[in-house]
């Protein structure tokens, strides 16, 4: 189940939900998983300063079981995920971030 956070500090009206509904079906296409299995937060108006400044930013969380293992060569996911934001924010980038999470299953 992918989970997908993202905080920015653009303003709420520069991200609507198309962004969100485009976000969803990216990710799901990108890690082939299907749609109905991933969530996207969006935390819009967050501040932040990045690199020293405060400028438009964002830092995408993403997060899958079994998918971002330590060692594994996620630069792929990277550079599609940064491609992917950039045209949709219009931030460059060096004001995109990308974080990978590999969720564990709980052990009982």
């Amino acid at each position: 189940m992918p989970l997908c956070t993202i905080t920015t500090n653009l303003p709420d009206e520069k991200l609507s939900d198309t962004f969100l509904k485009e976000t969803s079906a990216f990710i799901a296409k990108l890690l082939d998983k299907p749609e109905t299995r991933v969530q996207v937060t969006l935390l819009p108006n967050v501040r932040i300063i990045s690199a020293g400044s405060l400028e438009p930013c964002l830092t995408f969380y993403l997060s899958s079981f079994g998918r971002f293992r330590p060692g594994d060569d996620n630069r792929k996911y990277g550079d599609e995920i940064g491609k992917f934001l950039s045209e949709k924010t219009g931030l460059t980038d060096s004001r995109i971030r990308v974080i990978f999470h590999d969720l564990q299953p709980e052990s009982e």
